[in-house]
């Protein structure tokens, strides 16, 4: 009895050490493989970034769905989208929620509390105060320089030449926060919401300058046919720098490791990224094709500035 108790023990453990007998190990994947949009029916992995911004990026609504629901559901589309999308293809992400936030400071509280997984589109804030983990190194970097009208064009080497002026910055390039204290003391800055707004006050003289990001400008400056009328200053007065960053609360953020990876590689080729870019201010420009040109009073900056006949006078 004893030695067919110790044969079968012996038979279990040779059996056991056999790799042609032992269970299969299963290796865990490096990709999602339960939740962050890996399935059609999973969690899906959520995206967000600046709503109204192009060519870095916008949102649009989908009609159909809002017709349907009553719900507002909007698609991101800009430069960085094509290469963060096909890297998150790489790693096998099939479902993508984009959240469109009306306030930016909103997109980062979602961040903050776990609501969103990557933000694609956003300069550096404290890791300790923001909640996110971001990627290193920036994917791109966002100049801001100062726009003036050709009648009275502007060209300063530092912050200090705007003294006495009056500007305005748009709110949703978050620019104000950039420059706070940097400004001259005498020097007034307005906020504004749209390009819409801040380019009608340019040019009709309200103010003397804007700050803004010469990609955003040239975007926007084209869709409203008045590209013409400026004048874009040379000068880096500030240069953000742009990241990626997953939210510190995110489950998915465990796959940071192999999505930089496959980002890296459609990214690094800086030609390539600046190519991309002025094909979405193209395409930006493109899609406003049939809008007529912006309705402003121009300003009487000259005699022959005031009888300019491409402005149209606003009703």
């Amino acid at each position: 009895m004893i030695i067919r108790f110790c044969i079968a023990v012996l038979t279990i453990l040779f059996l056991s050490s056999d790799p042609a007998f032992a269970a299969p190990i299963k290796e865990k994947s490096p990709y999602p493989v339960d939740n962050c949009g890996a399935t059609y029916n999973s969690q899906p992995f959520r995206i967000v970034g600046f709503k109204d911004y192009p060519p870095f990026s916008w949102g649009e609504l989908d009609e159909r769905f809002y017709q349907d629901t009553g719900k507002k559901r909007y698609t991101f589309h800009g430069f960085i989208l094509d290469p963060l999308k096909q890297a998150l293809a790489d790693i096998h992400v099939k479902q993508i929620s984009d959240l469109a936030f009306d306030d930016f400071n909103e997109a980062q509280k979602a961040m903050l509390h776990g609501k969103a997984d990557l933000l694609f589109i956003g300069y550096y804030i404290d890791e300790s105060k923001s909640g996110m983990d971001y990627i290193y190194p920036a994917y791109f970097g966002n100049p801001f320089v100062v726009v003036s009208r050709k009648t009275k064009k502007i060209d300063v080497e530092d912050f200090s030449g705007l003294k006495g002026l009056k500007g305005v910055v748009r709110r949703e390039e978050e620019v104000e926060p950039l420059i706070r204290g940097l400004l001259p003391t005498d020097t007034k800055l307005e906020v504004v919401d749209g390009p819409e707004t801040a380019f009608r006050k340019l040019l009709s003289g309200d103010v003397d300058f804007m700050i803004t990001s010469p990609y955003a400008a040239d975007a926007e400056s084209k869709r409203f046919k008045v590209k013409d009328k400026l004048h874009f200053g040379t000068k880096v007065l500030r240069h953000i720098k742009y990241f990626m960053a997953f939210s510190k609360m995110s489950v998915c953020r465990r796959y940071k490791d192999i999505f930089t990876q496959k980002l890296d590689a459609r990214i690094r080729n800086k030609a390539e990224i600046e190519k991309l870019i002025h094909k979405y201010i193209d395409i930006w420009v493109e899609k406003h094709a049939d809008e007529p040109p912006l309705e402003y009073v121009p300003a009487n900056d000259t005699p022959a500035a005031a009888a300019q006949p491409s402005a149209v006078p606003q009703a």
